[in-house]
């Protein structure tokens, strides 16, 4: 009897010039998200006296937007872990397009509340779609650095979109902020119909897995035919799962709170909620307080965003690669070998250690960014004091929140989409109170005790980092025997790792 190695195929197929296409497209198309909200923030006030409504009035479009941003990707995204990414991305286009055109068209309030609720819905889904494209082709090892990659268009909106908005608003009137956002959207449209390639695990595997229909674009014919020629290693039992899969399923939004049901990720779901929502209801209220402090105009307003979004922009270039240099350092201290394209075995790894190790730091600086920023525009000092904290807040906030979200996809390898859908639904839902609340509080408070106020309860909040830290890894395994029990299983599920499997052979 002898015995040989057999390779365990990869975890992805897709060639390191294709993962940078696609990681490189969902960047971009994570743009219409921020884009759709911070567009409008310089004309907010331009808003106000058009519509004949009060700031607070038009401040509650932003709460709707928000709503609506929580609900659309529990739809979208479950239907994208089954019947894949191509088709929900297509959808939210559409849903974009229409909405912007009608918006560049309305005339009055009601109907400035219901179109900003239908472009949420076609511009929320993609930040989940882009981080669940990440999960679809990248192992943890490596998936740090693809996110921050992905997740740098998201956070290049809030640096350039009110810029654009204001420069868009100065010199072309309000309504070509929408009209912007519908034509960048089109664009978007003939780029994924053509040439974004399905990564759907669920339809295509590994990527080895010919996409079929709605699911193929030109991309993927190309990619097919030069594997035709090649002996290309499917993962087992991949074809009979995706022909499960291929068939069209409605989408559960139920899906999205269950993952709230489990503690690990509830915790760090209401953890990531609160301390985004900080950056939220700073973006929300600068448009307000700078006009009062400053006297600023739409233009010059859009041009203060620029600060809060390199901060962003930066941590999400560099924190993404110190985050996969945590994850080798504890591999190599657990003895345990990474092998380059293979998914790892979790079961007995600390991860939540290694990535909220990095959330910390990130933490500290957001909050001390968050103090700074009420205490410069109260004392109205120059402008450069307000701007300097809008960029260490933008940089530590989308720390935290990066890595926070790189963690949930590391418990939710196999529903990527719909584990960033409950992000979503618990930040957006936080954001909108927060940012209907927050100029009266810096009314009543002045916004300097309304920031600290703030601060005082992300200093208490830096107390979940460490509990995840230390109970986290337990959690996880309770959790799993307690599933294992509930199925009858005695064993547990075989995890997918890097190492080879061992097969004999009779001779």
């Amino acid at each position: 009897m002898l015995q040989r190695q057999v390779s365990a195929p990869p975890y992805s197929i897709f060639t390191q010039a294709e993962k940078i296409w696609i990681i490189s497209l969902v960047s971009i198309s994570a743009l219409i998200s921020p884009f759709g909200a911070t567009l409008f923030y310089p004309v907010l006030n331009v808003l106000s006296d058009v519509l004949h409504v009060t700031p607070t009035m038009t401040n509650i479009s932003i709460t709707t937007y928000m709503i609506a941003q929580a609900i659309a990707p529990a739809i979208i995204g479950g239907m994208s872990d089954n019947s894949g990414r191509r088709l929900s991305f297509i959808v939210c286009f559409v849903i974009f397009i229409a909405a912007n055109i009608g918006l560049a068209l309305q005339t009055n309030y009601v109907a400035l509340l219901i179109l900003r609720i239908l472009q949420a819905f076609g511009c929320s889904a993609a930040i989940s779609l882009s981080v669940a494209v990440v999960a679809d082709v990248s192992t943890s090892a490596e998936r740090g650095k693809y996110m921050g990659y992905a997740t740098s268009g998201i956070l290049f909106g809030p640096a350039f979109g009110p810029t654009i908005g204001g420069i868009l608003a100065r010199y072309l009137g309000w309504r070509s902020t929408f009209w912007f956002l519908a034509i960048f959207a089109g664009t978007l449209l003939v780029l994924f119909v053509f040439l974004f390639p399905e990564t759907c695990r669920a339809v295509v595997g590994n990527g080895s897995i010919p996409a079929k229909g709605v699911n193929r674009s030109v991309l993927s014919y190309l990619r097919e035919r030069r594997h035709s020629r090649e002996s290309v290693l499917v993962e087992e039992n991949t074809s009979a799962h995706s022909a499960e899969k291929r068939k069209f399923k409605l989408p559960n939004p139920l899906s999205t709170l269950k993952i709230l049901g489990e503690k690990e990720s509830c915790i760090v779901l209401l953890y990531n909620g609160l301390f985004f929502t900080g950056m939220m209801v700073v973006s929300a209220a600068l448009p307000d307080l700078f006009l009062d402090a400053y006297g600023l105009d739409e233009l010059k307003i859009g041009l203060c965003y620029i600060s809060i979004g390199t901060g962003c922009l930066i941590s999400s270039l560099t924190t993404g690669h110190i985050v996969d240099w945590n994850f080798r350092r504890h591999a190599r201290h657990l003895n345990m070998p990474i092998v380059k394209g293979k998914q790892q075995d979790l079961s007995n790894f600390p991860i939540e250690q290694v990535r909220m190790q990095i959330v910390a730091p990130g933490h500290v600086i957001g909050t001390l960014g968050l103090v700074a920023f009420g205490w410069t525009v109260k004392y109205r000092t120059h402008i450069a004091g307000p701007e300097v904290a809008l960029f260490v807040i933008g940089f530590g906030v989308s720390t935290a929140f990066n890595i926070t979200n790189t963690l949930l996809i590391d418990l939710h390898r196999n529903q990527p989409a719909t584990a960033t859908a409950a992000v979503n639904f618990v930040r957006c839902l936080m954001s909108a109170g927060g940012c209907a609340a927050i100029i009266p509080m810096c009314h009543a408070m002045n916004p300097g005790w309304a920031f600290t106020f703030i601060a005082l309860i992300y200093t208490a909040l830096i107390g979940v980092v460490f509990w995840v830290m230390k109970a986290g890894m337990r959690w996880r395994q309770e959790a799993e025997r307690e599933k294992r029990m509930k199925d009858g299983s005695t064993h547990p599920e075989p995890p997918t790792t890097g190492r080879h499997p061992i097969h004999t052979e009779k001779k």
